[in-house]
């Protein structure tokens, strides 16, 4: 029974095979793909490709490095930088974007008054009650306890650290207080017993205060700039101040105007017409390097450092008109007009100085401005913002925008890496294939030449070159160099694996077929054996390239 069993099975498997060629033979109508395998309709560049679209992780990896490439190419060219420039002040942030980030809560209460530091703002609305954003670093966003169920009339922000006036008359420090600038000291809390605090100040590492009796009391870095030697002159005739770095613009009760800390100093050097009483003056700002001045006229005086930047002179667009109002920022002057509208000028390294189109056509009523964020307060309560919004990946040492850096960074390191790495397949592939096909004595003078290549030490031979040549070639020219000596020393692995490849494949029945059908060895080796092997290549163009990365990174660093 069994034995008859096995003959019917062995006779089914006969017929089944016969019916399958029938139908292979003379199914006209359907898909060659389903009669054949890929492999036997597709040519090999072709079942290349397939295979390789169906791996999901190289299409991923390919779909990443080229997102990687769009968004540093296309960053680079977008976002400026500036290799030199540097700013102290900002030095070691976190990551951050929040810094124009009003809370709507506050927009919504309405805003009495904005401050902002160097990472972070404080907004103080119409009931009194306060608001922080943008960086968490220093706690600068905890409030002291004391302060929460007290009125709030007055704030001020240093670079670090902040200060709040309370309605009864109490002064509230917190934030960095490395020169205890954040915190009261117990002189000047006794000063308040005699003399009510009507305003408070703050400048990069010092505070002050000024009373209901027009003195002003500053603490902090003072030493060193001199801050808390307030004249005599000056001393109870005090209305107002603005705060820098190094010095504060007083202004007194008859409308002129004194300077406070650093001596020598281009914006302690006011101008006599502002000192005289020849102009009444009505407001005061100060940038780092530069005072700012309205009169009762409505017109503006500027002092103070010549730079680049024009923030010693007023704009030519202000001339005839009447400015109601004006602010400053670290690098930059704001004037509202007295049709609502604003100008600004002074520099635009975080845009600090380019009016949102949001303004257009609206009423402004107030600017808040200090180190690099700009806050305007429309008629209608709400509030634009322009300028420093923060950094995507911090800042380094010396404030320099490390996100920036890595884009700029980054496409001359895979600039250098690509040109590289073509270089090197280019030669290994070219290399490889001969060697591998031709065999004999063209394969091993080949190989011999491959070992002597690789025998050279690169590292030394990059420095050694560079120092030889360094003072002759420019920047560009000596990339030029190193993207050609990484190409150059770096191909004889990848012509070994090709080599390899093709002395398998070459003795495969395909080639013989292509040999036997008279093709010339150029087309043999081109459009039968290279789409063979060049899975390997793709492997080791992406080993090469991270590997260059390398390389380039610390010739850089050396």
């Amino acid at each position: 029974m069994s034995n008859n069993n096995d003959k019917k099975s062995v006779f089914s498997r006969i017929l089944n095979s016969f019916g399958s060629m029938f139908k292979m033979l003379f199914s006209f109508g359907r898909n060659k793909e389903e009669i054949f395998d890929d492999s036997v309709i597709l040519s090999p560049r072709k079942v290349a490709i397939k295979n390789f679209r169906r791996n999901r992780l190289a299409m991923g990896g390919l779909f990443l490095f080229i997102l990687m490439t769009l968004v540093i190419l296309v960053g680079s060219t977008v976002v400026p930088m500036s290799k030199y420039a540097t700013e102290p002040v900002m030095r070691n942030l976190s990551p951050n974007r929040s810094y124009l980030k009003v809370p709507k809560k506050l927009q919504k209460t309405g805003i009495e008054e904005i401050s902002s530091g160097i990472s972070f703002a404080i907004g103080l609305d119409v009931e009194g009650d306060l608001y922080a954003w943008g960086s968490k670093a220093n706690n600068i966003r905890k409030f002291p306890e004391e302060m929460k169920d007290l009125k709030v009339i007055d704030i001020a922000t240093g670079d670090r650290h902040a200060l709040a006036l309370t309605d009864n008359g109490k002064v509230f420090a917190w934030g960095v207080n490395d020169f205890n600038q954040g915190e009261i000291p117990q002189q000047i809390s006794s000063l308040f017993m005699l003399q009510k605090p009507v305003k408070v100040f703050a400048g990069d590492s010092y505070s002050a205060v000024l009373t209901d009796k027009n003195q002003l009391h500053a603490w902090g870095s003072t030493l060193s700039t001199g801050m808390d030697i307030i004249p005599l002159t000056a001393q109870g005739r005090i209305v107002d101040a603005s705060a820098t770095a190094f010095n504060m613009i007083l202004l007194l009760e008859d409308g002129t105007v004194a300077s406070i800390g650093q001596k020598g100093t281009q914006i302690a050097d006011i101008p006599e017409s502002l000192t005289d009483g020849t102009v009444n003056v009505v407001q005061v700002t100060a940038g780092q390097n530069n005072g700012l001045a309205l009169d009762d006229q409505g017109k503006l005086h500027a002092w103070g450092d010549s730079d680049a930047i024009g923030l010693h002179l007023v704009p030519a667009e202000l001339e005839g008109k009447t400015v109601t109002a004006i602010s400053g920022g670290r690098y930059n002057f704001n004037a509202i007009l007295d049709d609502g509208s604003v100008v600004s000028w002074g520099s635009d390294k975080y845009g600090q100085s380019s009016v949102p189109s949001s303004l257009d056509g609206k009423k402004v009523v107030e600017i808040n401005s200090e180190f690099f964020q700009n806050f305007a307060v429309t008629e209608d309560g709400s509030v634009h913002t322009w300028g420093n919004k923060g950094f995507l990946l911090g800042s380094d040492d010396y404030g320099r925008d490390i996100g920036v850096r890595l884009l700029h960074g980054g496409r001359i390191t895979m600039f250098v890496g690509a040109i590289a790495v073509l270089i090197s397949t280019f030669i290994g592939v070219t290399v490889g294939l001969i060697s591998g096909f031709y065999g004999g004595f063209i394969d091993n003078l080949l190989m011999r030449i491959a070992e002597i290549i690789n025998s050279f030490p690169f590292l030394p031979l990059a420095i050694t070159l560079t120092t030889i040549v360094g003072g002759v070639l420019n920047q560009s020219q000596k990339l030029a160099m190193i993207m050609v000596i990484l190409g150059v020393l770096s191909w004889p692995g990848l012509a070994r694996l090709v080599r390899g490849q093709i002395l398998a494949e070459r003795e495969k029945d395909f080639v013989l077929a292509a040999r036997a059908l008279g093709l010339p060895n150029k087309t043999i080796i081109m459009k039968h054996i290279l789409p063979s092997v060049v899975n390997i290549i793709i492997v080791s163009m992406t080993l090469s390239y991270a590997g260059t990365l390398l390389t380039e990174s610390g010739l850089s660093f050396l």
